[in-house]
């Protein structure tokens, strides 16, 4: 847990621990100073200065080419110093700058048409560049797909059927894929204009010791429930997901605390990694912050990120409730009872003293939810109440170290979301400049014609499979390109279509064989990693069923009158408390396949079904009470539990 005024550390946890070299003596200060420029150039050319879009995009590229050549070495070989290679592609990267920052204007005109010897020599760098800072950051899968994707707009044309096209030159792909509609696209301006400012805003947070607050206050509401330290979980992974959209920095940050205490209590080591992993992965869906993909998202649809977060919500009150509930039955199996009264810090004390924290939070939600505010403004003035309340609290201004260690991490804490960002950009360019989205939807229409629900499977399957070598962003872009305009065609709304596919997204960092959240949580945990990611996946059962869902029934997106609304929110509680019977209860499997159909039930948008799921559901739960009691008779046990 970061100190109240301990310096942060350069780079997140999950990309300190991967191929990132330790920086120290001068490249260390050197890396720091850009960081903290990079930052401030984007709250100041998000506030105060105007500069033209592509200009803003091409500069925040640029200075995100130099942290991450500094911080992520070209091999093994190179993590114990900063080598030759890493300073002439941080020289190359300054001078595209130089040259984006003379010629765009020009470029303007002469991109996808007549692009000159110069422009394409840019855009062949840019792109080499691109493709080096996504290899040193996100590993080889995503470059090797860049390159083929590039490889077929160059060749595709040679290709039969509805693959092929007319072939386009190289210096007129190289020029399109520098362009607005290539990597300066949606994606990298999601990460310039909406993801380092809340890294920013979550690092103030941290700052102020929030995170510790946010235990403290997780614990006193759900420690004394039955179970507690797993629900304590919930909680707390729920309250980190306002300021931190990673899931494997939420299991770091939350699970070293929790997890130890879920096994204390009883849990089993692949459990309590399932738990935390689970919980974690929802603070990516969790409003207000949400996760990187949530940015891109508000941008690929042009949706203002204020609809976003309020689309996002009744499904996430879903995923947690259903969760809590999950939890619950597992401590009825294990007879877990609460955690003593003694050991739990007491709640009013907590408010108390912590109470203060929560306005940063309550600042963003409001000037966005209620004011109608920009994003910017409001993840700026969030960042200077985050300083007044540390100011207010501690009596003197957050130290100047601290200050720059937060002003570091938004830059350093974005690089591996503008890594993916700009290198999908490559892939959206392929897709526009030869038409094979556009081709590949006609096909899907074609051959399937009226089956939503099949190609909602599709999706869903195809989102899944690509998380397991890509990250978040990326698996969502690509299977956004083709599968949302077949669902937009087949008559979902934009936003539910999008939101369909960040789900399975999100959850594909839960789903085995590659599950890297699970495997994060189990190596705290000290648990078997694929045993933990099944768990997972069982525990987090409404992120592959609510998707479904809100595809037929849009009011669970916050669309209609208050009361649909109101009413949408509380048949999602009632049908999480189905999912997580049917999928934890230790019921005979008839009655838990009862549970999951009235689980589907309650969610539908007619109230006859409604209530038709909700008798079945207090049916089967009445005569689990029956068959208890009947048990205690006969035993003489306590039997007050299932």
């Amino acid at each position: 847990m970061t100190q109240p005024n301990a310096p942060f550390s350069s780079v997140p946890l999950e990309e300190r621990t991967g191929a990132a070299r330790e920086l120290g003596g001068s490249w260390a200060k050197v890396f720091s100073a850009l960081a903290i420029i990079t930052t401030l150039y984007h709250i100041l050319a998000l506030t105060v200065v105007s500069i033209d879009p592509w200009l803003f995009l091409g500069f925040s590229l640029g200075l995100f080419w130099i942290l991450a050549f500094l911080l992520f070495p070209a091999t093994a070989a190179g993590r114990g110093r900063v080598q030759a290679l890493d300073v002439i592609l941080c020289a190359v990267s300054v001078a595209a700058m130089v040259y984006l920052g003379i010629e765009y204007e020009g470029m303007y005109l002469r991109t996808g048409y007549e692009p000159n010897t110069a422009d394409w020599i840019f855009g062949l760098t840019a792109v080499a560049l691109t493709i080096e800072m996504s290899r040193r950051v996100l590993g080889w899968s995503f470059p090797i797909l860049a390159l083929v994707f590039i490889a077929y707009a160059l060749w595709g044309g040679a290709l039969p059927g509805f693959l092929g096209h007319r072939g386009y030159e190289f210096d007129r792909t190289m020029a399109t894929l520098v362009s607005t509609e290539g990597i300066f696209g949606f994606a990298m301006a999601a990460a310039a204009t909406y993801i380092v400012l809340f890294v920013t805003f979550g690092a103030f947070l941290r700052a102020t010791n929030v995170g510790h607050f946010f235990i403290q206050l997780a614990t006193a509401l759900a420690g004394r429930q039955r179970g507690g330290p797993a629900k304590v979980a919930i909680f707390a992974s729920a309250l980190f997901g306002t300021i931190s959209g990673s899931s494997m920095s939420n299991v770091a940050a939350v699970g070293t605390f929790t997890i130890p205490l879920m096994k204390r209590v009883g849990y089993s080591p692949a459990f309590a990694g399932a738990v935390e992993a689970a919980a974690s992965t929802g603070g990516q869906i969790m409003p207000p912050v949400m996760g990187s993909v949530a940015f891109v998202l508000a941008e690929a649809t042009q949706t203002p990120y204020r609809d976003v977060m309020l689309a996002a919500l009744i499904p996430a009150i879903c995923y947690f409730a259903a969760m809590w509930f999950v939890i619950d039955f597992e401590a009825i199996k294990l007879g877990l009872k609460a955690t003593p009264r003694e050991d739990m810090p007491q709640l009013g004390k907590v408010l108390r003293e912590g109470w203060l924290l929560l306005a940063p939070i309550a600042t963003l939600v409001g000037m966005i939810v209620v004011a109608g505010r920009s994003v910017m403004q409001s993840a700026i003035v969030s960042i200077l109440v985050a300083l007044a309340v540390d100011f207010i609290r501690r009596r003197r201004f957050m130290k100047r170290e601290t200050i720059k260690a937060a002003l570091r991490e938004g830059a350093a804490g974005s690089l591996e979301a503008v890594a993916a960002c700009a290198c999908a950009g490559i892939l959206v360019g392929v897709f526009i400049l030869t038409g094979l989205g556009n081709r590949f939807v006609d096909l899907v229409l074609a051959y399937g014609q009226q089956y939503l629900v099949l190609t909602l499977i599709i999706v869903m399957l195809v989102t899944i499979l690509l998380g397991f070598p890509l990250p978040t962003v990326p698996a969502y872009i690509l299977t956004a390109a083709v599968g949302a305009p077949v669902m937009v065609k087949l008559g979902v709304p934009m936003l539910a279509a999008h939101m369909f596919i960040m789900y399975y997204a999100c959850v594909s960092t839960l789903t085995p064989p590659v599950a890297l959240a699970a495997f994060t949580a189990a190596g705290i945990a000290g648990a078997d990693p694929n045993k933990t990611g099944w768990l997972a996946t069982r525990l987090s059962i409404a992120a592959y069923i609510v998707p479904f869902v809100f595809i037929f029934n849009p009011t669970i997106l916050w669309s209609g009158p208050w009361y649909d609304i109101l009413r949408a929110t509380v048949m999602a509680c009632a049908s999480a408390y189905g999912l997580a019977g049917a999928a934890n209860s230790n019921f005979h499997p008839f009655w838990r396949f009862s549970m999951f159909a009235a689980a589907i039930a309650v969610l539908h948008r007619d109230w006859a079904v409604n209530l038709a799921g909700i008798a079945v559901m207090a049916g089967v739960m009445a005569w689990q009470s029956a068959v208890a009691q009947r048990a205690t008779r006969s035993t003489g046990r306590s039997g007050s539990e299932w």
